[in-house]
């Protein structure tokens, strides 16, 4: 490479469009086609940075309107035109040019890039999304339990009357698509009822099979994480603990719900995680799981990589179903998965029996939509960021505020909120008391650092409450303290996300223990014990997707950041079941929900 070109790269990489392995990168293609321009090393590399911002792919026109920074010491490098580039990058060797009368994933040869109209792709997620796309469409083409709809909707209806459930028309078109589809795909926020959704599909699926003369369809509950996991686990086996003192012991639904399956686990544990290859899993095309109904719930977190493989390892004959909210984060890694189905989907767009799969859960069970915290949501997923600030700053029902951004040293109001906030729980007479308040209060927020992130936040709560004398702490470990872990760990049943406290623990003569509410039961072990964590008065937006608390203050910078999205607001908001407060000027707030994560992506064309 020249001198102009390594100054370039310097200022990029300095600004952060570029990382070091993506200049690594573009080295690599330099090697591999030493006559290559700048423009196709560059674009090169851009399309693997942007894999690392969630991206599938470079849309080239918006890289050719992309302000991109100037080094010093070199002339500004300009892209042309939308149209030369195109060219340019379909005249390089590096790069495939598939024609588009083709199947996009037929290609002769073996190149790094892919060029797909004016998407540019690394090859690796091209034939993720092309893959993906394909195996959707052939799903959801394929029809699942051939069964009467007079019959289903008898059935459906003996069973809601029999659990005293009065089901909306929205969870009974989610159930039904469940059941005669073999792929169903189920959109809905906090409270839209998913849960009893995944209740009466279980159930349902049962009693089919047995009217029909077949064995319990083997059944898979799935999440992208182990705390969603042992999330979605715990909420199925309470409702199907509540149902059970509903419907009559004599009832024939009673057997059924009884042996209905409970346990859950991740995604990558599912498909069988192999170290020695981490990408390649088990289970494949070659190997399916051995499985006739997958459930999978928070399906907005998985990325493109992991939803493709999984789709690859669920038989033909199986029924997949994906469950989530497409309007809260999407997956750290690449893709919007969940997003681009429904999106492709709305308003009648696309393909016509992909979209009698996807069901879109507008009843909310838990909040009015017309004040309050529903509002609210509301306002921020339609961007309407004016009335949003109204029902902030004016909610009759108390359900939601806002207020001016903290200054920890002198807020008197807001450290007035932590201590009444957090002190049912430290003030707890037990573990066991302080697990159940463990959740009535969190602090959330974008950044980790900073004086309004998580790090300084967690600092100032631990001083500010030893100052009123609800903690005392003498060391790591203190009475009180709350704790996340920040890590995986299978053989304690720990995962990334869970939620403990320390107390004194009477079982071991008051010695500190960490406890945990896991599975209906409470746990305790040594502190010495734990997987990574970390102390969490305070806890990232990220962090607590999958998560409810019953009072939520979200604590916005000063100033916008480009973290700072309608969905990152969405999701801190909908965490809270009671109240949330939202400490933020009305120019970041504004900011903020006028913001949306656009990813790009082919997946939605495709479908």
């Amino acid at each position: 490479m020249n001198s102009a070109m390594d100054h370039l790269l310097s200022c990029w990489v300095r600004e952060g469009i570029l990382g070091e392995f993506d200049r690594h990168w573009l080295e690599l293609l330099a090697r591999l086609d030493p006559q290559a321009s700048p423009a196709v090393l560059l674009a090169g590399a851009l399309a693997r940075a942007a894999i690392d911002q969630g991206h599938l792919c470079l849309e080239l026109e918006r890289l050719v309107t992309r302000d991109l920074p100037k080094p010093e010491k070199a002339d500004p490098f300009t892209f042309p035109a939308v149209q030369e580039l195109r060219a340019e990058l379909c005249r390089s060797p590096l790069v495939a040019c598939p024609d588009q009368r083709q199947q996009a994933a037929d290609l002769n040869s073996i190149t790094p890039l892919v060029l797909e109209e004016n998407r540019l792709y690394l090859r690796r997620y091209q034939q993720y999304e092309a893959g993906l796309a394909a195996a959707i469409r052939k799903r959801a083409a394929t029809k699942g339990l051939e069964v009467e709809p007079k019959q289903l909707a008898t059935s459906l209806n003996a069973l809601a009357a029999a659990a005293v459930l009065t089901l909306a028309p929205d969870q009974q078109r989610a159930i039904t698509a469940a059941l005669v589809h073999r792929l169903s795909v189920i959109s809905g926020g906090p409270g839209t009822g998913k849960t009893t959704i995944i209740f009466f599909i279980l159930a349902m699926g049962r009693l089919l099979a047995a009217e029909q003369g077949q064995p319990p369809p083997r059944t898979l509950l799935l999440a992208p994480t182990g705390k969603a996991a042992a999330r979605l686990g715990e909420a199925v086996g309470e409702k199907i603990a509540r149902l059970q003192t509903t419907i009559p012991a004599d009832s024939p639904w009673a057997r059924i719900i009884a042996d209905l399956p409970q346990g859950a686990m991740t995604i990558h544990r599912a498909l069988g995680y192999q170290t020695e290859t981490p990408t390649i899993f088990r289970h494949r095309a070659d190997n399916p799981l051995a499985v006739d109904l997958v459930v999978v719930d928070e399906a907005s977190m998985v990325d493109v990589a992991l939803m493709s493989k999984l789709f690859a390892a669920v038989p033909a004959g199986a029924r997949l179903i994906l469950l989530g909210d497409k309007d809260q984060l999407a997956s750290v890694e690449a893709g919007s998965i969940l997003g681009d189905i429904c999106t492709a989907t709305a308003d009648g767009k696309g393909n016509g029996e992909l979209a009698d799969c996807v069901i879109t859960l507008k009843r909310g069970f838990r909040f009015d939509s017309r004040r309050g915290i529903g509002a609210l949501t509301g306002a921020i997923n339609a961007g309407d960021s004016a009335a949003a600030l109204r029902i902030l700053d004016h909610d009759p029902a108390g359900e939601v505020a806002r207020a001016e951004p903290v200054s920890l040293e002198q807020d008197r109001e807001f450290q007035d909120l932590l201590v009444t906030g957090f002190g049912p729980c430290l003030r707890a007479t037990s573990p066991d008391e302080a697990l159940a308040r463990l959740n009535d209060f969190r602090l959330l927020c974008p950044h980790r650092r900073g004086e309004a992130g998580v790090e300084g936040l967690n600092f100032f709560c631990r001083r500010l409450l030893a100052a009123t004398g609800l903690l005392q702490p003498t060391g790591e470990w203190y009475r009180g303290r709350p704790i996340m872990i920040t890590a995986n760990d299978y053989g304690l049943n720990l995962f990334n996300g869970d939620l403990g406290v320390i107390w004194e623990s009477p079982e071991d003569d008051h010695q500190l223990r960490a406890f945990f509410a896991l599975g209906g039961t409470v746990r305790r072990l040594l502190p010495s014990r734990l997987p990574r964590h970390e102390t969490a008065f305070a806890m990232t937006i990220h962090k607590s997707q999958g998560s409810e608390f019953e009072q939520v203050a979200v604590i916005l910078p000063r100033d916008s950041s480009p973290i700072l999205t309608r969905e990152l607001l969405y999701t801190a908001v909908s965490r809270a079941r009671g109240r949330v407060k939202i400490f933020g000027s009305q120019a970041v707030i504004t900011t903020a929900i006028n913001r949306k994560v656009e990813r790009a992506s082919g997946l939605g064309a495709r479908l």
